[in-house]
């Protein structure tokens, strides 16, 4: 396909950089309204350990599925219903009840499954050159977008007097979003850079998918935890809801920077070896400051389990660039967040069931340290990957 140039350019690049801003919303608006909602009424405490869950279950889905899906009904068309998803399960969290709550989760997620998947591919086919600086600006923007839904949820839900009403509120940014990528694909051969070489599923995955594959799983299980269930373990210590989902609004704010370094360190391999020591040994230095002294200074454990998540971009810019092209990037991003984010389920769905049996944080963050030093060994795993090696010469 001709790559957009112009005004057609800086109109993809608005949707893909909305789109980006949808793909965490639906998960830290809800971690952080989880104790308000269970106040209120709205969601029974059964009902609140699947939440945290459900995005990487529902990851884990898309990553096996969107592929096929776009191969059946295009790009352009997968990305359109995804979105659709998002908006409607999103609006249907205006309903106080844990059955809508937790339908609703369930299609936005699974919309956001099929756009996580899609959009490192989208990024490559429709940017060129200019790949390295779309993949910062949309991961950029993601984790913003997050950031502001974590601290601002509990204060909105303040404002309306209901936390349902504030889940509902940001359905507005999936609506967007999605008339802004009606409008940017409207019109561009995006089906065609991607379709037809997708098709080719019976060649080898490129060399270093196995690896990515594990790193990017165990990225996950660990972020899904800290998004899914960080504003719970500080306000068990003690800690108000309103600062809790400060706290989370600052490891997602930390990422942002964080993930940029990430980002220009993947293109070499020197820089991929730093960058994976540097996130593994943030977030094992924030669980256990969590867990060791979780009141003397949370804001400070934040930063460090803000710079751990930056492990997402790194990866995310590690499958932008696997195989020969687009259509390969699809396949890998689809190996790795499908397996990946299947395998990280156990994580916030463990956290959540330890948690209701009545046990402590302590073993869940234990873990989680171990889990964050066994990033790091598959991490510097892949930065040896022969393809590593050739594209670091």
């Amino acid at each position: 396909m001709n790559l957009p140039t112009g005004r057609a350019f800086a109109l993809m690049l608005i949707a893909l950089l909305l789109l980006a801003v949808n793909l965490r919303l639906a998960v830290t608006t809800a971690s952080v309204l989880l104790p308000l909602l269970i106040d209120e009424g709205a969601l029974t405490p059964q009902a609140a350990i699947i939440i945290p869950a459900l995005p990487t279950a529902m990851f884990a889905v898309g990553g096996v599925f969107t592929p096929w899906l776009s191969r059946r009904i295009g790009a352009v068309a997968a990305v359109t219903w995804a979105m659709a998803a998002v908006a409607i399960g999103m609006l249907v969290r205006f309903v106080p009840d844990s059955i809508a709550i937790v339908g609703g989760t369930v299609l936005a997620t699974a919309g956001i499954a099929i756009v996580n998947v899609m959009l490192p591919a989208l990024v490559r086919a429709t940017s060129g050159s200019r790949m390295r600086s779309v993949t910062t600006a949309y991961t950029t923007v993601l984790s913003g977008s997050a950031a502001i839904g974590a601290a601002a949820a509990v204060p909105v839900a303040h404002a309306f007097g209901s936390a349902t009403l504030s889940l509902g509120s940001w359905a507005l940014f999936a609506v967007v979003a999605l008339v802004a990528w009606g409008a940017a694909a409207r019109g561009r051969d995006v089906d065609g850079a991607l379709a037809a070489p997708v098709a080719q599923t019976r060649s080898p995955l490129p060399p270093g998918t196995w690896a990515l594959t594990g790193f990017f799983a165990l990225q996950a299980l660990l972020a899904f935890v800290i998004m899914g269930w960080l504003p719970t373990i500080a306000v068990e210590t003690g800690i108000s809801p309103a600062r809790a989902g400060v706290l989370l609004g600052i490891v997602i704010m930390v990422s942002i920077p964080a993930g940029i370094v990430a980002v220009s360190m993947a293109h070499t391999l020197r820089g991929v070896r730093v960058g994976v020591i540097a996130v593994s040994l943030g977030t094992a230095a924030g669980v256990l400051g969590l867990w060791l002294a979780p009141s003397a200074a949370p804001e400070l454990w934040a930063v460090l389990m803000g710079i751990g998540m930056a492990a997402f971009p790194l990866t995310l810019a590690l499958i932008a660039r696997a195989g020969s092209g687009a259509a390969e990037a699809t396949r890998v991003s689809g190996v790795a967040q499908g397996l990946g984010y299947a395998l990280s389920t156990v994580g916030p769905l463990g956290a959540g069931a330890w948690y209701s049996a009545g046990g402590e944080w302590g073993p869940v963050l234990v873990v989680m340290i171990i889990g964050a030093a066994l990033q790091g060994l598959i991490g510097l795993a892949l930065a040896s990957a022969p393809r590593a090696k050739a594209e670091a010469a």
